[in-house]
């Protein structure tokens, strides 16, 4: 017995990062680019000034960032690994393109090549919530993900995004872009006591997806027509 087989199941033009990886995607308000080298100290100030804001949902935003120098190493881990080929992780900030103060931060994350698809998430500080940062971003972001690489995009062919179903802001994101809802898992992640926040214990989720021939790259959205309405909470 052999596991060749398993070649059967993958791609077999697999996702690799474009070289230079995409540049910055600018949106009507915001820019969205992978960390620079001096983004720390403002990283710090951002989730320092909303990590109340963040929680429960952004657990890391609870053990993580408490001083200047964590958020220092955070982006420069993130800026070294994004240089090596076998990265499938890319942390990205969000800057309000008018006073340039990071308002939040997304990213692709764990990508898998054999699929060319990735996971993206979002946050926005409360000081800057309700006026559609999040939706912007998350539009802005998934266009150049599933741009082709040789028209400057990162290439994927699908994009999915998971929420809890108490997270309303977040499926609101999710459902402003259009973005199929794929599946309702039942207490699938566990999340304990957040600071005041009482432990949640295990909780469902829900999955959205589109693929790269849905999307609408021109209004950064996706095409209408492609929800499944079953699935609805």
């Amino acid at each position: 017995m052999s596991d060749t087989w398993l070649q059967l199941l993958r791609d077999p033009d697999p996702w690799t990062p474009p070289r230079p990886l995409p540049g910055p995607v600018t949106t009507k308000r915001l820019i969205v680019r992978r960390y620079e080298r001096d983004d720390g100290p403002a990283l710090f100030a951002s989730v320092s000034a909303e990590r109340a804001s963040l929680l429960p949902w952004m657990a890391w935003a609870y053990t993580d960032h408490k001083h200047e120098a964590d958020s220092v190493y955070f982006v420069e881990r993130a800026r070294r690994a994004a240089l090596e080929p076998g990265c499938n992780e890319f942390p990205m900030a969000i800057f309000d393109r008018g006073s340039g103060a990071m308002v939040g931060g997304t990213g692709l994350m764990r990508i898998r090549r054999e699929l060319r698809e990735a996971e993206i998430g979002y946050w926005i500080g409360g000081s800057h919530r309700g006026r559609g940062l999040a939706t912007e971003a998350a539009g802005g972001l998934l266009s150049s993900a599933l741009r082709k690489s040789r028209e400057g995009g990162w290439g994927l062919r699908r994009v999915v995004v998971y929420v809890a179903t108490a997270n309303r802001p977040s499926i609101q994101v999710c459902q402003r872009l259009g973005l199929r809802l794929e599946m309702r898992t039942k207490q699938e992640r566990y999340l304990g006591a957040v600071g005041s926040h009482p432990p949640r214990g295990y909780y469902d989720m829900l999955g959205y997806a589109v693929l790269a021939s849905e999307w609408d790259f021109d209004k950064h959205r996706a095409q209408p027509g492609i929800a499944w309405d079953a699935l609805q909470p």
